[in-house]
């Protein structure tokens, strides 16, 4: 199994991502700006290497990331 070096806070945003939650949803839900919700997809996207929010859902739920 690949390991991803990802924090708390990422893994958490990860999995509203995986449940189709938005941006804003996200924040919502986590109470963080919008803005902070952005650069923490954007790091999940460089440590999984994927190119959108599909693609880090897709590797989240094949690598168990995610359930």
């Amino acid at each position: 199994m690949e390991t991803y070096p990802l924090t708390q806070r990422e893994l958490e945003i990860l999995e509203l991502i995986v449940a189709g939650c938005s941006n804003g949803q996200i924040a919502e839900k986590l109470y963080i700006t919008v803005g902070t919700v952005k650069t923490h997809v954007r790091n999940i996207l460089n440590k999984l290497c994927a190119d959108d929010r599909t693609q880090a859902a897709v590797r989240a739920l094949r690598s168990g990331l995610v359930a």
